[in-house]
């Protein structure tokens, strides 16, 4: 369970420090319990991310599924879509080359 913690709150970190200082979050939901999690955001400069993880078995591990979506600097809008389990990370996207993700399930 601390490693459920520890990574929920650490790519929550990721992402607020990435974003620039003038965002105001306009949505943020965090719900958890002793086996799930599943949050959320969405800030005005059109940043969105979406994930919910569970552990599965001790074996299994944690399984997470999530999207992030944001506009980069060439004024596109880029969304990823990604599971990360016992098989690693494993993000979906139309910009991403599918060479670098080998056998990604569909999402």
């Amino acid at each position: 369970m601390k490693t459920l913690i520890v990574f929920a709150l650490f790519s929550l970190i990721a992402l607020v420090a990435a974003a620039p200082d003038n965002a105001n979050i306009l949505r943020y939901d965090n719900v958890q319990d002793e086996n799930s999690y599943k949050f959320g955001f969405e800030s005005d400069d059109k940043i969105t991310r979406d994930e919910e993880g569970q552990v599965k078995s001790e074996q299994e591990g944690l399984s997470v599924r999530g999207s992030y979506k944001y506009v980069a600097d060439d004024g596109n809008t880029y969304e990823v879509q990604y599971i990360a389990d016992s098989q690693g990370f494993q993000p979906v996207g139309d910009h991403i080359p599918q060479e670098y993700v080998p056998n990604v399930p569909s999402l």
